[in-house]
């Protein structure tokens, strides 16, 4: 029978293991021992200044994202400050006799995305006055369309009828003295075309509405924008002024702010993921590369990773490698603890930040038997 020497080859073959772990066996890269070696810090061959290791805590992990949020916020601001016009300065005022189309911008049912709802035309009065709906009677004679859009602007918001209102008022040119100065919307919406100057002036959340038709974004591609789970994008709104870029910012922002535009601008909306995230390791469920419109956090790409690979991963601490100011840093989230839960969902992913989950140091043990163990096997049929 061949149960005897079978089983002797595979305790030979078992004794063998510690030997042959040694050998240059394929793996995933280097195990938390060897990242944390002090070698490691400052390489023989200078091939950087030094790697300089830190291990992220709760409290760190937030203040670093803190700061991180709030840098986009500057960001934000610097954009809308590039984008916003002011009020034109060919804003004329209202006279009696004058036709005015009123319109109301709301977020209508509790939607993400505003829609524009039209309350008709109406004549300016002898006396001055024009009547609305809800608010009724209002005097409007010698003000300006931007001034009083935001009179009535804030006569609806009053009401608390419309959520977040905000009144657009056009006059009734039919012999399209303003049509020159229109604003040109591109990209990723419904209706893509050109927005007619109003004398009033046009604000980016206007031109952004109407031409969304009241709903998302529609991506170029067609209604389903057939994106990877690898990508994340997110909407973002260009405005383009004497053919430069003066401005780029969230599809957000630019509804929620009064940014005023200015004639012939171009208004691009495009879905982006500028943020790559490689996820490396052995110990990663699906390594890859992954990219986001926004700054994820170390929870989101473990999420669409697939998390740490079962059986292989080592528990220990997940890595991500950074650099600052042409320093590498080494952060280290230890995940053999519940608290490194709480990390991975504060501590934000920047842009050429690398995630980095090694293997468990059983792993390579567990290669080399189980090539051995197959060759034993073979060995055995051979016979």
């Amino acid at each position: 029978m061949m149960r005897g020497p079978f089983f002797c080859s595979l305790a030979f073959m078992a004794l063998l293991v510690p030997v042959l772990a040694g050998c240059d066996l394929p793996s995933g890269g280097p195990g938390v021992k060897e990242l944390t070696a002090q070698p490691q810090r400052q390489d023989s061959r200078r091939l950087f200044s030094g790697l300089v290791m830190q291990d992220i805590t709760l409290r760190e992990a937030t203040i670093m994202a803190g700061q991180m949020r709030e840098a986009e916020k500057l960001r934000v601001r610097q954009a809308i400050w590039a984008i916003d016009a002011g009020h034109s300065t060919r804003d004329p005022v209202i006279h009696v006799g004058d036709d005015l189309s009123v319109s109301i911008l709301s977020f209508a049912g509790g939607g993400d995305t505003p829609a524009i709802m039209k309350l008709g035309h109406f004549p300016v009065l002898r006396d001055g006055m024009v009547t609305l709906p809800y608010v009724g009677a209002v005097r409007v004679v010698s003000l300006t369309y931007a001034s009083i859009q935001q009179k009535l602007s804030r006569l609806y918001a009053a009401q608390r009828v419309f959520s977040h209102p905000s009144v657009i008022v056009q006059e009734e040119a039919p012999d399209g003295r303003w049509e020159a100065d229109s604003v040109l919307v591109l990209g990723e919406v419904k209706t893509p075309g050109e927005v007619r100057w109003q004398p009033g002036g046009l604000m980016l959340a206007h031109v952004l509405a109407e031409a969304m038709g009241g709903g998302p974004p529609v991506p170029a591609g067609g209604p389903s924008d057939g994106q990877p789970v690898s990508v994340r994008p997110e909407t973002v709104v260009s405005v383009v002024r004497h053919g430069q870029v003066v401005g780029a910012l969230p599809l957000d922002d630019g509804l929620v702010n009064d940014i005023h535009l200015a004639p012939h601008d171009r208004v691009i909306v495009k879905k982006e993921a500028s943020i790559r995230i490689p996820v490396l390791g052995g110990g990663a469920s699906r390594p890859g590369i992954y990219s986001f419109g926004t700054c994820p956090t170390l929870a989101d790409i473990l999420a669409i990773s697939g998390g740490l690979q079962r059986d292989a991963a080592s528990s220990r601490a997940i890595f991500v490698l950074r650099r600052d100011h042409d320093t590498p840093h080494l952060l280290k989230i230890r995940f053999d603890r519940t608290y490194g839960l709480f990390v991975a969902q504060s501590f934000l992913l920047e842009d050429g930040d690398v995630v980095y989950v090694a293997e468990s140091s059983w792993v390579p043990y567990f290669k080399v038997f189980s090539l051995m163990l197959q060759a034993g096997v073979l060995a055995s049929i051979a016979r």
